[in-house]
């Protein structure tokens, strides 16, 4: 009992937090904004502090709103500087929590700016934050014309399709998301293992961080090859199926931009895809290998118009949507081929803005590794890239109304199977 009653007496002769007494306040004479507080603690001791936020004392703060650039689209965002200061030209904190747009999608960036990008739909709209408003425009993306299948920069397209183009040296990277089937065999799942995709896999999944990891070398080789593209593993499914045609059945609609079917192949190839010129809403170009990570790249660029090109060991072929320099090539960097051509060393794709020394390293010559009148897989996947992107559009705006339904075509287009 003793004990409680030491522990209680102990308790009380602390001073209990909120006890002082206020004795006195007042704005500073000498600093705008700044509110003084004069407090008397339980033993008589007196001591003060201030609140330099005081609005009661006159602080104050200013958000001032202004374009950078007024307009964008779903790549190129409009800019809005965000200028938040005090009274006294000091810079003030600021989140997005009150934020809205009325068209469009806002992402802060740094310090002091927001980026609009557009979702789908085009027009004027209306950015807010705090009480402050600006108006900007969201305008459809600009695109290079082909007239009588030569393009805007003068090259031969075999497609009608008018890629979105903005410049020749545009290098903004864009993400293509990945759709991949792993392969569910007879030998694991049985001799009655149906056709489809068996289960989708999270990222929980022990597949998932193998399929990571081989899509981070997906990215190095694009990046070393001045390809303006990164993936990202969307989607992974445990699937089955017996034909390149399957693949492509089993993934129309889904939400990936590209699709590769892991784990086997027709018999005595590494991989086969379905060539694509023209790159629609909800059909992702597809498909399939079942070897190295160059040939998952082949293949992948076989589906979006890439060939092996005119001197190649077999199968040759000039490009499929650009003939003049969608294509592999042969011994460009001293031994280094183009990826899509068959050479030993297929390990990065030829670029006629980089030097091999650039690439491969010092050992290497001083050479363009690539050119527009013979080889230039990187430029023909960075001409496609945006059109690709948009294959599954993730950012676009969806109508609340479900009566507005699309409607579906039924036509279909007449492909080009490519067996490696």
């Amino acid at each position: 009992m003793l004990k409680y009653v030491f522990l209680f007496l102990l308790l009380v002769s602390q001073p209990l937090e909120g006890a002082d007494t206020l004795i006195n306040s007042g704005c500073s004479k000498d600093y705008l904004g700044v509110e003084w507080f004069i407090y008397e603690d339980a033993d008589g001791n007196r001591y003060s502090t201030k609140d330099p936020r005081s609005w009661e004392c006159g602080f104050s703060r200013y958000l001032n709103l202004s374009m950078q650039k007024d307009a964008g689209d779903r790549f190129d965002p409009a800019i809005v500087n965000v200028d938040y200061r005090d009274m006294l030209d000091r810079d003030e904190p600021w989140g997005m929590v009150h934020h809205s747009t009325t068209v469009g999608k806002a992402v802060r960036v740094g310090r002091d700016t927001v980026h609009i990008f557009g979702d789908g739909r085009t027009g004027d709209g209306i950015f807010t934050l705090g009480r402050e408003e600006i108006q900007f425009r969201i305008e459809e993306e600009p695109v290079c014309e082909v007239d009588s299948r030569i393009d805007c920069e003068g090259h031969t397209q075999n497609s009608s399709q008018d890629l979105i183009y903005y410049r020749e040296d545009d290098d903004r990277v864009v993400t293509w998301e990945l759709g991949v089937l792993v392969y569910a065999s007879h030998r694991d799942y049985g001799e009655d293992v149906p056709v489809e995709i068996l289960e989708e896999l999270d990222e929980e999944h022990p597949q998932w961080d193998k399929w990571e990891k081989r899509v981070a070398e997906y990215n190095k080789v694009y990046a070393l090859s001045g390809v303006h593209i990164q993936y990202k593993l969307a989607k992974l499914y445990l699937a089955h199926w017996h034909s390149l045609y399957d693949v492509g059945t089993m993934t129309t609609g889904k939400p990936v931009d590209v699709v590769l079917g892991y784990g086997t192949s027709y018999v005595d190839t590494c991989g086969v895809a379905k060539v694509k010129r023209h790159f629609s809403e909800g059909k992702p170009p597809y498909s399939m290998s079942r070897c190295t990570i160059y040939t998952d790249l082949h293949e992948i660029g076989h589906s979006i118009g890439l060939a092996h090109g005119p001197e190649n060991q077999l199968w040759q072929q000039t490009g499929y949507l650009f003939s003049g320099f969608g294509h592999g090539w042969n011994d460009i960097c001293n031994g280094k081929d183009d990826l899509m051509s068959y050479g030993r060393e297929g390990v990065f794709h030829s670029n006629s803005k980089l030097y091999c020394d650039e690439i491969f390293g010092d050992w290497y010559p001083a050479i363009l590794a690539g050119g527009r009148e013979w080889s230039d897989t990187a430029h023909a996947l960075n001409r496609v890239r945006y059109n690709v992107s948009l294959v599954h559009k993730e950012n676009d705006y969806i109508d609340p109304d479900h009566r507005l339904r699309p409607i579906q075509s039924k036509a279909r287009r007449i492909g080009i199977e490519v067996i490696d």
